[in-house]
């Protein structure tokens, strides 16, 4: 295993585990004290909202113009897929299945990814 292999691996590892801490305990967002209200709230929802969104463009950007489109429509089936099931499975175990946001993100979100699915697998 190279120096680079160990650096995606810990990187790989350290999103697993971060991601899997807020998906099956949210309420360790508490241990921030954050609010999107206050300044470091903001820069909070700048830098996970927007931040993490731009750079997952630029990767996919850079994948393109590497011929790698195949290899970026599978990263983004797999964004779209993992963010639908959770918002599905959420959505079920924390009961906000009335909330007018969720009632336009999930169809939204399945189109996108039988879009996406049928895009990578079929064409």
């Amino acid at each position: 295993m190279t120096v680079t292999d160990l650096a995606v691996a810990a990187a790989a590892t350290y999103f697993a585990v971060f991601g899997t801490g807020f998906v099956f305990k949210p309420e360790l967002v508490e241990r921030f004290a954050l609010r999107w209200t206050d300044p470091a709230g903001k820069t909070e929802v700048r830098c996970y909202y927007g931040a993490v969104s731009w750079a997952l463009a630029g990767f996919l950007v850079y994948l393109l113009t590497q011929d790698l489109a195949v290899e970026a429509l599978t990263g983004v089936l797999f964004l779209a897929t993992a963010v639908f099931a959770v918002r599905v499975i959420g959505t079920i175990v924390d009961g906000g299945r009335t909330h007018p946001y969720t009632r336009m993100a999930i169809p939204v979100e399945a189109a996108f990814v039988v879009a996406v699915a049928a895009v990578r697998f079929l064409a």
